[in-house]
């Protein structure tokens, strides 16, 4: 019989394996096993090794059957050693795996040509590896990293035969994959289950395993002195600080980060390098880390280092950077600073990919300045004080005067402050061109109670030095004073400069493009911006003739008021329309009013009845897991029934679902507090989860304000929530889990449209996903077809607004604009849909 040549046998071999994936996820009690990938993995590798097949695997098949295989086997004692590690490691999950039928590895696994597998092996495991890292996101995104990454980082490295190679934090090993054999690799990876795929990773290579990649902690087994390594090379967990599990370890050090450099460092030879994937943090930020970048410019190690933008990691959207540490780099007192942004491509609306041989061809090449490279001497950076982001040094030169030459801080007064007062916020700043002017009047009066805050009781400038835009603003000190937080920069012009400057002019320009430019350039932060003070000053104007400045403020002002004719068409307009449907619908509170009233008595009648008959009902158990009681039943009765009544008191509501009133939400409680009142009307088989990215943790205080409108939103999310109810959840004994994921969105307006979304450049916004892990959408099912009104979908066909309302309510919290954006996946992915949606940040 002639034997079947596949055009793409890795795409073959994987299409079968995944085949297992589905036997677990379609038998409930597998169906959330955490480390199915390495179970998978295992099997195959066994198999493609010989130690099982069909004939060996029966219904009654035992754990320690399959031990006894192993060591039974032909293996050498390397491969033997380290599949019982292994198996030691999944040994909880393999027992549940065993306890099931296994007649599904036939139909699957031992269909495979065992030759074609061997063959290929290697692809296989790594592109089920990054399939599944891929579909998962940031849940499978912790211990991987794209490949295009690991070659970029092994070839900065430019090793020499027999290097030894030290890789801390190493994940999935993905440096050694790259590295030539001829070298000496040490890996270190402390969580067993990840150790575990890598270890079946090597294995798959053909590397050593057993002397190579060890599972323990890389800060508790840091190499001794006396060992001393050519390269080591590593992507470390981010933000991590030091616990109590490291209190005998240095107390020096912040984060694992912080940690990696400074030990690195000492652990190179003499012409070693370090070479680590960081976040951009560690290029400014202050106290120790601020003390080791002192130390490394000033010992001249510092090499290269590059800046990737976000959104390349799995895990995490924060921008990256490279750190090249080089003890015998080539151009001595100077540093290479490379920006790589256009050597990154969107080969989707959420996949970023580097062309990793591009860049490396171009950070080798002569050419060592220009728009992607500049060599900067260390001069320089000590007169930045040692601020190494990239953006800063590849600023334009522009004409005119530094801002810290016209105007100076003005602090105002701290302490002694009254008890309530206008605090301002961000939000209370102008963004107007020629309304500029501060509304105090508007501005909300409460309590002060922060030591931080300043008192301002003389006309200033005010600018905000948080998120993307500084809002410029003149407070015109009437006799009543503001109070402002550190958020906002206050300033006043110099005496010297009273006479020289418009402070109409000034607040234009400082809306301007090359302003801008150069406020992006000195910012730091991913998930939310800040300018230093100091580099505020920095910022350069340009400052014509006072004369040439009034008549470029009048050329605004005559083009603002045209335009705001315009609008005032346009806003009577709608007004218009907005009346003849609020004219034209029917009187919901008029029609629900009495019946809503009627259950709200009988409610109370019957709490007092029982209270009568028997006092303790209120204690009555409905559901022991959710510990559900009888008082939680009627007062989750009572809250729906006041929230129809909201709904219908709006009388327009359930109508014009896009025109309603925004006001001030502290985002992340609305949504704590929904999800802990909807965890209760769900049945025992329905998880629900609101999972709050670590970015927003750590970065955000845990603290996010929007304007929204509580009631629509969540009319969202029960419509949401009540679709993965109804239509995904096919089987209704089936374990199923709905995730509320929210998190920081940092990528820019051309990735923002990829994703349907139509985003303000100079404002920040928050991503919300709810995913489900029940059946997917239809195929070929659009975001066009969501949103459509009276769209009909499913068995169930059900019409009405659905995503129609979903979409507008969304729309309508983003000034109008897109918002929405849908995704499903048929591969094994821990959420198969997901509808998610932006909402500005205030």
């Amino acid at each position: 019989m002639a034997k079947v040549v596949y055009s793409n046998p890795v795409e073959v071999i994987s299409f079968k394996i995944f085949g297992v994936f589905d036997a677990f996820r379609t038998n409930p009690k597998l169906n959330h096993l955490e480390d199915s990938v390495q179970i998978v993995l295992l099997l195959v590798s066994l198999y493609k090794d010989g130690v099982i097949c069909e004939k060996t695997f029966t219904n009654n098949f035992s754990l320690s059957e399959l031990k006894k295989l192993i060591f039974e086997s032909d293996l050498n004692t390397e491969t033997k050693d380290t599949y019982l590690m292994i198996f030691d490691v999944l040994s909880d999950s393999l027992s549940k795996v065993f306890s099931q039928p296994l007649s599904y590895l036939n139909f699957h696994l031992f269909q495979i040509e065992k030759e074609l597998l061997s063959e290929n092996f290697s692809s296989v495991i790594d592109d089920i590896i990054y399939k599944i890292s891929k579909s998962q996101g940031r849940y499978a995104g912790e211990f991987i990293q794209p490949l295009e990454l690991s070659r970029l980082m092994c070839g900065l490295a430019n090793l020499r035969i027999n290097s030894k190679v030290f890789n801390p934090f190493a994940g999935l090993a993905s440096f050694d994959v790259y590295l030539n054999k001829s070298q000496n690799f040490y890996g270190q990876e402390i969580n067993k289950k990840t150790w575990a795929m890598g270890a079946l990773r090597l294995m798959a290579f053909g590397k050593q395993v057993s002397s190579e990649y060890i599972c323990e902690d890389s800060i508790l087994n840091w190499p001794k002195n006396e060992n001393k390594f050519d390269l080591i090379i590593s992507n470390p967990p981010y933000g991590v600080r030091f616990g109590n599990q490291y209190k005998d370890v240095e107390h020096e050090f912040r984060t694992i980060e912080h940690f990696l450099i400074k030990k690195g460092v000492h652990s190179l030879t003499e012409k070693g390098k370090l070479i680590a994937l960081l976040p951009q943090g560690f290029l400014f930020r202050g106290m120790q880390e601020e003390k080791l970048r002192m130390f490394l410019i000033e010992e001249d190690l510092i090499d290269t280092i590059i800046s990737l933008p976000g959104g390349l990691l799995l895990n995490t959207g924060i921008p990256l950077t490279i750190l090249v540490i080089n003890n015998s780099k080539d151009l001595k007192g100077k540093v290479k600073f490379v920006d790589a942004s256009n050597f990154v491509t969107n080969v989707d609306s959420r996949l970023k990919v580097l062309d990793d041989n591009k860049l490396i061809d171009f950070i080798h090449s002569e050419v060592l300045d220009n728009s992607v490279i500049r060599i900067v001497d260390k001069e320089q950076i000590r007169n930045n004080d040692y601020n190494l982001s990239v953006a800063r040094y590849f600023q334009e030169h522009i004409e005119g005067v530094k801002l810290g030459e016209i105007i100076e801080p003005f602090k105002g007064r701290r302490g002694n402050l009254p008890v309530t007062g206008k605090l301002l916020r961000i939000r209370d700043l102008k963004d107007d061109n020629v309304d500029f002017l501060l509304d105090d009047k508007a501005v909300e009066e409460t309590e002060l109670n922060r030591h931080i805050i300043q008192q301002i009781d003389e006309s200033c400038l005010l600018l905000a030095i948080r998120w993307k835009t500084l809002k410029p603003t003149f407070f015109e000190f009437k006799g009543n004073p503001i109070f402002k937080s550190q958020d906002i920069f206050s300033a006043k012009i110099k005496g010297a400069k009273i006479d020289e400057v418009n402070i109409a002019y000034l607040i234009n320009e400082l809306k301007s493009e090359y302003v801008k430019k150069q406020l992006d350039s000195y910012r730091l932060g991913a998930t939310i911006p800040f300018i230093r003070q100091d580099d505020l000053l920095d910022v350069v104007i340009k400052l014509p003739s006072l004369e040439e400045q009034r008549a470029k403020v009048s050329g605004i002002i005559e083009l603002s008021s045209k335009l705001k004719v315009l609008e005032a068409d346009k806003e009577n307009l709608l007004k218009g329309i907005k009346k003849e449907e609020t004219e034209s619908s029917t009187s919901l509170s008029h029609i629900l009013g009495k019946p809503l009233l009627s259950i709200g008595s009988s409610l109370e009648i019957i709490q007092n009845t029982l209270s009568k008959v028997y006092p303790e009902w209120k204690e009555i158990l409905i559901s022991e897991t959710k510990q559900f009681h009888m008082i939680d039943a009627f007062e989750s009765i009572s809250k729906n029934v006041k929230y129809i009544q909201e709904l219908t008191d709006e009388n327009t509501a359930l109508v014009n679902v896009s025109s309603f009133n925004l006001t001030e939400i502290n985002f992340l409680k609305f949504l704590s507090e929904f999800v802990k009142n909807e965890k209760k009307s769900l049945k025992n088989n329905i998880e629900l989860k609101l999972d709050i990215h670590e970015d927003i943790k750590e970065q955000m205080n845990s603290k996010i304000f929007i304007l929204g409108n509580e009631q629509k939103l969540k009319i969202v999310l029960i419509n949401l929530i009540d679709n993965a109810k109804n239509h995904a959840f096919i089987d209704p004994d089936m374990e199923n889990k709905i995730n509320i994921e929210i998190l920081p969105f940092t990528r820019n307006e051309r990735e923002a449209s990829l994703l349907n979304y139509d985003i303000n450049g100079r404002k920040s916004y928050i991503e919300l996903k709810v995913s489900n892990t029940g059946k997917p959408f239809p195929k070929d099912f659009t975001l066009e077809d969501y949103t459509r009104k009276n769209f009909a979908v499913g068995k169930t066909r059900n019409r009405g607004l659905g995503g129609y309302e979903v979409n507008e309510i969304i729309k309508a919290h983003n000034e109008g604009k897109k918002a929405l954006n849908i995704s499903s996946s048929e591969e094994d992915k821990k959420y198969s849909s997901t509808v998610s949606f932006l909402i500005p940040i205030i």
